[in-house]
């Protein structure tokens, strides 16, 4: 696998779903508006896990490895209540087990669904090189170190046409489960909870720019009702999650969708779930032109170079794979054979006659070439004489203007940054007072060193000094290099809040 990787020129990432696709070329990701077929491209997608069935099996240490395959597949149909009338694509993989058993996780796919997700896909390409679980995307995290093995973590995810709870246990998949809440249920739940139908590219734009924490009064509302609902399931799966695979504690969540970090999710994570929460946004070390990409494909690039290594550690749902090169398959070894022993038969005295004739025809070639290439190495050593001369003289000019624009370039700096940069600290100060009086926040010390302000604040509720703080990081954001405030502490004498705010301005 890892020398037939190197004729292909790029990776093309499908997203079948929704009709999406990116190549993967030169470490850049690149949007593609149309499928066309190019054999120097892999192509490779994946399965959603709203399609997918997957569970766990458990079977005997004595069965042979030739009829594995077999005893899984009755346990599923035995176990999982699986469609006898139905033909499935059944894969599994192997976790380590405690008991007397082999403990197996099985990926079902009903072959009709198979055909129904590629069908576009078909249409336009011949074969699909790699099709693989979703869940098992976020593997890529791991192997390629941008996530830590040793801790237990938690993807939520949202696309148009799933939403996705995802678990992973010491780098290795644990469990998932889709919710009824895809971005396209999440505006059928929006519409519901409105009581009328909304325009839908309104709807996903301030979803998209603004998320849970939107200006839109009526849309805050609404969506603060809708998570609500989201997070009560939530909370139920990650309940079950623990208990059925003996997690003791969730060490972070992540949270994204296909749109973009969702602004005010995170504190839906920490007040419903108890779980530190970061926005889903990784740096896969790919280079892009797009503000943003759907995590899933640069996972899908990461995964497919991962299948390059070794195979063996991936599930392949792929129903329509690329043929062997033509010397591996029997019907190629046959043909290169036969012309092999038609050559070796005429080859011996063909032999001695060509090579004569070879011989005497390169050695007339090469002293005409002999002859050509004299004139020319003669032209360009002067040609190449002069412009040494030229060289030295351009540097020694460059070498002078360098100087003079140095020495300018440091006096406009100076200048500029007198005229324009130059911060009154007085008026800075003014306006934090301004401020703090907003909050009903006291001041029992002010000042600064250079562009930090040291701000010592007296309040009698906490939250009006971490409302404050709030306040000024987002009024100030742009003009803020770094903000800090030293644990605020209750005076026991005055029942009084303080704390020391730190804020760097640039």
């Amino acid at each position: 696998m890892i020398k037939e990787k190197k004729k292909f020129q790029s990776i093309l990432s499908i997203d079948p779903y929704n009709q999406r696709y990116y190549r993967y070329h030169n470490e850049s990701l690149s949007p593609v508006g149309k499928l066309q077929f190019k054999s120097v491209n892999y192509f490779t997608s994946f399965i959603a896990n709203k399609d997918l069935i997957i569970a766990p099996v458990n079977v005997s240490r004595n069965i042979e490895a030739e009829d594995l395959a077999g005893a899984l597949e009755d346990k599923a149909y035995d176990e999982l209540g699986l469609d006898p009338a139905t033909e499935y694509i059944i894969h599994y993989e192997e976790f380590e087990s405690e008991g007397e058993g082999r403990d197996f996780q099985l990926f079902i796919l009903e072959r009709n669904r198979y055909e129904e997700i590629f069908e576009e896909v078909r249409e336009e390409l011949r074969y699909m090189d790699l099709v693989l679980p979703a869940p098992l995307l976020y593997q890529s995290l791991y192997d390629y170190e941008i996530l830590e093995r040793r801790k237990v973590h938690c993807f939520l995810y949202f696309t148009h046409y799933d939403a996705t709870l995802t678990f992973y246990k010491d780098g290795k998949y644990l469990y998932s489960k889709s919710i009824n809440y895809s971005l396209d249920q999440l505006y059928d739940h929006y519409c519901e909870i409105a009581g009328k139908t909304v325009d839908e590219k309104q709807f996903f734009r301030i979803f998209q720019k603004e998320g849970v924490k939107t200006t839109h009064l009526e849309y805050q509302q609404n969506l603060i009702k809708l998570f609500n609902e989201i997070f009560i399931t939530i909370n139920d799966i990650v309940i079950y999650t623990k208990r059925a695979y003996k997690v003791d504690v969730i060490d972070q969540m992540f949270i994204g969708s296909e749109l973009g970090p969702i602004s005010g999710a995170d504190e839906y994570a920490q007040n419903y779930l108890g779980l530190y929460s970061t926005s889903m946004i990784f740096d896969f070390g790919i280079k892009s032109d797009e503000w943003y990409i759907d995590q899933l494909h640069y996972m899908i690039i990461l995964s497919t170079k991962k299948y390059w290594e070794d195979p063996d550690v991936l599930i392949n749902f792929t129903q329509n794979p690329r043929p062997p090169a033509f010397p591996k398959r029997a019907s190629g070894q046959f043909v290169l054979t036969l012309v092999a022993a038609l050559l070796l038969a005429s080859a011996y005295p063909l032999y001695f006659l060509v090579s004569s004739y070879l011989l005497d025809l390169n050695n007339f070639r090469l002293s005409k070439e002999e002859r050509r290439l004299g004139a020319e190495v003669h032209k360009y050593k002067q040609l190449l004489g002069k412009k040494k001369k030229e060289i030295k003289r351009l540097d020694k000019e460059i070498a002078r203007l360098k100087k003079t624009f140095h020495a300018k370039e440091k006096t406009l700096k100076a200048v500029y940054n007198k005229k324009v940069n130059y911060r009154l600290k007085s008026n800075q100060l003014a306006s934090f007072a301004q401020d703090m009086e907003k909050f009903a926040v006291n001041a029992e010390a002010m000042g600064n060193k250079g562009d930090r302000f040291i701000l010592t604040l007296d309040a009698d509720r906490g939250r009006d000094i971490t409302s404050l703080v709030k306040y000024i990081t987002h009024k100030y954001s742009h003009e803020i290099r770094h903000i800090d405030i030293e644990r605020i502490a209750e005076d026991k004498n005055t029942s009084a809040y303080t704390g020391v705010l730190k804020v760097d301005m640039r």
